[in-house]
Formats: C-alpha cells, sequence, structure tokens
C-alpha cells in the first residue's frame, strides 16, 4: 500500500486533484482509496472510502465547546489521536494498492502543529510515501505569490518529513505564455530572483525564496521532488502527475506498487 498525502493552502484544489487523480488512476486499472482528512468539510466532489467525519465532526465539535471554526478544526484534528487505530483498520479494508489523503486546507495543522504530521505518520506507518504540495496557479501568477507559497511548501515538508512533489493545479486557467514563465522560475533560481527583483522584492528576501526552491527540488534531485502542471477540469498533467508520484515510490516502475488486490 502507498499513501499519497496531498496538502496545501486552503482553495488550492485538493479535493478535486484527489478526485480527478483517483479517477484517472482507476481507468488505468490502478486500485484506489480515497481518504478524506478534513473533519469540516461540507461537500467533496467524491465518495470517500475512509472519512475522518465518521469519527470526528468539526462542526459538532465547535457546537459543544463553543469555538469557532478554526479552532473547532484544530481540536477534532487532535481528537482523531483516539481514532488513529480504526482509521487504519478502515484503510486497510479497503485492499487498495494507493490510498489518496485529502487534507484540511488549514496549513497550521501541518506546517506549524505536531498533531496533523503525527496523524498522517501513524495511518501510512509501515507504509512509502509522499505529499502533493498543490499551489494555486493563478495566485502563482504573482512572483511575490509563488515566492510566499514556496515557503510555506518548504515549511510543510520539513514537518512531514516526506518526498515532497509540487502539483500547481488550476493549470487550465493560464495562459500558455505564463505557465512557461512560472515553469521557468520553479525549475530556474535565477528566474524566480530576476522576476523578485523585478518586483520590487527586498534582496534578502528574494534570496530566502530562492533558497526555498533550491531545498525543495536540488540540483539533480528535480527527478525525485518534481514540479508538475495539473487542472483537475481538463484532465491535463494527471499522467505526468502520476508518474512522477511513480519516480518517488517506485524508481518509476508501475510492477512494484501493483500487488494483487481485492478490488480488482
Amino acid at each position: 500500500m502507498y499513501f499519497v498525502a496531498v496538502v496545501g493552502p486552503a482553495g488550492s484544489g485538493k479535493s478535486h486533484l484527489v478526485d480527478a487523480l483517483g479517477d484517472w488512476m482507476e481507468a488505468n486499472e490502478v486500485s484506489v482509496a480515497r481518504l478524506n482528512l478534513d473533519p469540516a468539510a461540507e461537500w467533496l466532489p467524491y465518495e470517500p472510502d475512509v472519512d475522518v467525519r465518521d469519527y470526528v465532526d468539526a462542526r459538532t465539535v465547535m457546537r459543544k465547546y463553543k469555538l469557532g471554526p478554526n479552532g473547532a478544526l484544530v481540536a477534532s484534528i487532535d481528537m482523531l489521536v483516539e481514532h488513529v487505530d480504526r482509521l487504519r483498520e478502515d484503510i486497510e479494508a479497503t485492499g487498495a494498492n494507493y490510498v489518496l489523503v485529502d487534507a484540511p486546507g488549514q496549513m497550521e495543522l501541518f506546517a506549524f502543529r505536531d498533531t496533523g504530521p503525527y496523524v498522517l505518520r501513524e495511518l501510512s506507518s509501515g507504509h512509502r510515501s509522499v505529499a502533493v504540495f498543490t499551489l494555486d496557479a493563478v495566485f502563482a501568477s504573482a512572483p511575490r505569490s509563488l515566492a510566499s507559497v514556496l515557503l510555506l511548501a518548504l515549511s510543510t515538508r520539513l514537518r512531514l518529513g516526506l518526498p515532497q512533489v509540487t502539483a500547481v493545479t488550476k493549470a487550465d486557467l493560464l495562459e500558455p505564455e505564463r505557465m512557461d514563465e512560472i515553469e521557468e522560475e520553479l525549475n530556474n533560481p535565477d528566474a524566480l530572483y530576476a522576476a523578485l527583483i523585478g518586483g520590487g522584492v527586498d534582496p534578502l528576501m528574494a534570496e530566502a525564496a530562492v533558497k526555498a526552491l533550491e531545498a525543495l527540488a536540488p540540483g539533480e534531485a528535480y527527478a525525485s521532488a518534481p514540479i508538475r502542471f495539473v487542472s483537475a477540469v481538463s484532465g491535463y498533467g494527471l499522467d505526468d502527475l502520476y508518474a512522477a508520484l511513480q519516480q518517488v515510490l517506485a524508481g518509476g516502475e508501475d510492477f512494484y506498487t501493483e500487488e494483487p488486490s481485492p478490488r480488482l
């Protein structure tokens, strides 16, 4: 069993990516289970195979303890610690080769607190795992915004301790020329630095962003920590993202991740 933790800021397209990537994998005869890890989700574009809301619901927590939405979500994730064993049993019962984990969009749960990474580690213990950090293409169109989210991606990678693929989502909303520019900025630290300086960013801040980019995908490690453009709407780049995940999990070979499964 292989775990793919889809993390990223609220509104970056995590749930739609889980839906689209899961459908693409199933269409290509890859066994997949979808795990909703967001206790506050009010609607999902897919039917979860495993759902934390069966054990902890943020709305109920908010009413019971008189908390605001953010506090209720933090408390809900803390409460999930008590249900990790049962969630693991639910996941194992799916018999899937891949588990796509749809994480909450409140990034402090993973970037700045212990409970989020702990829950992920416990659920995936004993299995190979990779994180997919989702980055909204429209948001990334501004160099300052791109730099800020790279720093968040670095913090997330540091906290989770997993290989991390960066998925630039909503690529269908970009003009091809801007997509090329963002791709150049993400794959060439000098290009990112120049774009930030050209936008009036302080050189020290521009250098910090460049260092974050280099840490996320240093040198030859681009092959193992790649950046991919995807669209959950058009399906653009889903095959490329799957190949990137395979490169991390099994050196690019489907054979190693496709053990017999009762779901196939």
